[in-house]
C-alpha cells in the first residue's frame, strides 16, 4: 500500500512538473515578438476595420516608448563623493552668499567632493542648498553669553572634527576673511 501510495504521489508531482513547464513555455511564447506579430497579422485578417486602429496604436505606443523590455540590472553603486569642510568664519553676508554660490557652481562644474561650509554668518543659518552642507555655529560673542564652560575655539574644533567624521572629509580649508575665493579661483585649486 505504502508503495502505491509513493508512486500515485510521484506520477502528481511529475504532471506538476510538467504542468509548470509547460505553462513557463506557454508564457515564453506569447512574450515572443514573432508570437505577437503573427498574432497581430492573424487579427488584421480576421477583422481589418476592426483590428486594424488597434494594432496602429499599439505600434505607434511602441514606437514612442520603445519595445516593452526587461527590467535594467541594477547597476553599481558609485562610490560616495569625499567631503571637504570649509571653514568660513567671520565673512560678511555677501562674501558668505558669494562662497556658497561659488561652491554650488564648482560642484555643478566638477562634482569631486561635497562641501560642507562651516559658517558663523546668521544669514546662512537654515539655508538649504542642494549639493552643500551648511553648518551654522554662533559667533564668538554670542557663545560667550552661552558659554558652558568650553572656548568658543574648542567648540569650532570639536564641530570641526565631528563634521570630519561624520561626512568622511579629506580635507578641511579655512577660508580667509579678507579674501575670500571666487569661482575662478576654486576650480584652478582644483585642477
Amino acid at each position: 500500500m505504502t508503495g502505491r501510495l509513493r508512486w500515485v504521489e510521484d506520477e502528481r508531482d511529475a504532471a506538476l512538473r510538467e504542468r509548470d513547464r509547460q505553462r513557463d513555455l506557454v508564457l515564453a511564447l506569447r512574450r515572443s515578438r514573432s508570437y505577437l506579430l503573427g498574432r497581430a497579422l492573424v487579427d488584421l485578417a480576421r477583422d481589418p476595420v476592426r483590428f486594424g486602429p488597434l494594432i496602429a496604436r499599439r505600434a505607434a505606443r511602441r514606437l514612442r516608448h520603445g519595445p516593452a523590455a526587461e527590467p535594467a540590472p541594477p547597476r553599481p553603486v558609485a562610490p560616495p563623493v569625499p567631503a571637504r569642510v570649509y571653514v568660513a568664519i567671520g565673512l560678511s553676508r555677501a562674501d558668505s552668499h558669494a562662497l556658497v554660490r561659488a561652491l554650488r557652481q564648482r560642484i555643478v562644474v566638477d562634482a569631486d567632493h561635497l562641501p560642507v561650509v562651516v559658517t558663523d554668518q546668521p544669514a546662512l543659518n537654515g539655508l538649504r542648498v542642494p549639493g552643500v552642507v551648511l553648518e551654522y555655529l554662533p559667533d564668538p560673542q554670542t557663545w560667550s553669553r552661552h558659554d558652558t564652560g568650553e572656548g568658543w575655539e574648542a567648540l569650532l574644533a570639536g564641530r570641526i572634527s565631528q563634521l570630519c567624521r561624520d561626512h568622511r572629509a579629506v580635507g578641511a580649508v579655512v577660508i580667509d576673511p579678507r579674501d575670500p575665493p571666487t569661482l575662478a579661483r576654486l576650480l584652478e585649486a582644483a585642477a
